[in-house]
């Protein structure tokens, strides 16, 4: 695989794609203040990546990655109330 290096995107050291992913959670936050989906709209964004991986051209793969990368810290931040009930549910019904 000629374009993924495995070192941060574009050849660019991990602080830099860390960067990137940090400010598109912050720009998603602002679009979107309300965590309520988070996990929706992460499993979308991986739908997203995949496509992105087997028909575009690497630089779109990249920016599916860096949102998939934010929602996944905006879920593991926030959490989603849509589904909180529903996690609590289970977790007494398990015992």
């Amino acid at each position: 695989m000629d374009e993924a290096r495995g070192f941060g995107l574009k050849g660019a050291p991990l602080l830099r794609t860390i960067m990137d992913i940090e400010g598109e959670a912050m720009r998603a936050r602002k679009l979107f203040p309300d965590p309520a989906g988070v996990m929706t709209a992460l499993v979308e964004e991986v739908g997203e990546l995949a496509k992105a991986y087997l028909d575009e051209p690497w630089e779109c793969v990249e920016a599916e990655a860096i949102q998939v990368a934010a929602m996944a810290i905006r879920v593991l931040e926030e959490g989603d109330p849509t589904l909180t009930e529903v996690r609590e549910k289970r977790r007494k019904e398990d015992g």
